[in-house]
């Protein structure tokens, strides 16, 4: 599943765990979600509600945070990668 441009929003995975806890299928839930301009599928919706749910679950330790943060630092200072707008 490619990750959508949008959902990374809080506001949009909150609307997705609102519709979620008033037992609306997930059928519907994508539905409005594409209306309102964020394409999803059903499947989607269900992997995205079980993803974020899950994230709390287990801490990672300071030193491989520290060492995501550098890894990004050091893709934003890389002037040989190309920048995603030029595709």
């Amino acid at each position: 599943m490619f990750i959508k441009e949008h959902i990374i929003r809080i506001e949009n995975m909150k609307t997705l765990q609102a519709l979620d806890a008033a037992n609306i299928d997930h059928q519907v839930i994508a539905m409005f979600m594409t209306c309102e301009g964020i394409p999803l599928k059903a499947f989607e919706v269900s992997s995205l509600l079980n993803s974020y749910s899950a994230l709390g679950t287990k801490k990672v330790t300071s030193k491989k945070v520290q060492a995501l943060i550098q890894a990004k630092q050091l893709g934003e200072e890389d002037e040989s990668i190309p920048c995603p707008a030029a595709y």
